[in-house]
């Protein structure tokens, strides 16, 4: 792969009518803040990734036939009436959207800002985009509030999930009940924080 000039290590980094290009490991990706037009988009994969990723810890009726409604209005309420402190960042390869994140900035005096979801289009999984999802959210966190530290929660038998956190610097800091849509039983829901940036901030470095 060609080096990159340092024009390119500045597209690389810095924010262009609210996209994002960057040169990864998968070909060009572009990342950019969320609209109401993503909705459909954001549905799509999220339930997806839902389906591939809580077979087995959702119940199937749940997957197979409600997760796709109450992702819509999820979206259609958080991006019709944002919080302020809201950011949902996607990653797209041309209008084929790879991977979204959304975080809400502060949001936990004590961890910081809470990211409450990640998902990752099966198709380019392993690629880099996880972690420049991540790297883009520490970054603006850091630039944004008072409070460096990131956290957010984890089913504990998401494996995949967790070894992924692990490897980006999170620490398993505590463990409470959650009950899943559908469902009458209480699984674990591990909390993991990053109670400081350095590591997610050193992603492009």
């Amino acid at each position: 792969m060609q080096q990159a000039t340092p024009e390119l290590l500045y597209c690389y980094r810095s924010f262009v009518s609210a996209a994002l290009i960057v040169i990864g490991g998968y070909k060009f990706m572009q990342y950019r803040i969320a609209n109401l037009n993503d909705v459909e988009s954001l549905t799509k994969l999220h339930a997806e990734s839902c389906r591939e990723s809580y077979r087995g810890i959702f119940t199937d009726d749940f997957l197979d036939n409600d997760v796709w409604e109450e992702r819509r209005l999820t979206w259609t309420n958080r991006l019709s009436n944002p919080k302020l402190n809201q950011r949902v960042l996607m990653a797209t390869d041309g209008n084929q959207l790879c991977g979204f994140i959304c975080a809400f900035g502060n949001e936990n005096s004590k961890w910081g800002t809470f990211v409450d979801n990640l998902h990752v289009s099966s198709s380019v999984q392993g690629k880099g985009v996880g972690k420049q999802l991540m790297y883009l959210i520490a970054k603006w966190a850091d630039e944004s509030f008072e409070n460096k530290g990131l956290y957010l929660e984890v089913l504990e038998d998401n494996l995949n999930a967790r070894n992924f956190y692990h490897r980006m610097g999170a620490k398993h800091q505590e463990t409470n009940l959650w009950q899943p849509p559908g469902s009458d039983e209480k699984i674990n829901d591990l909390l993991y924080v990053w109670e400081g940036n350095h590591k997610l901030l050193q992603i492009n470095n």
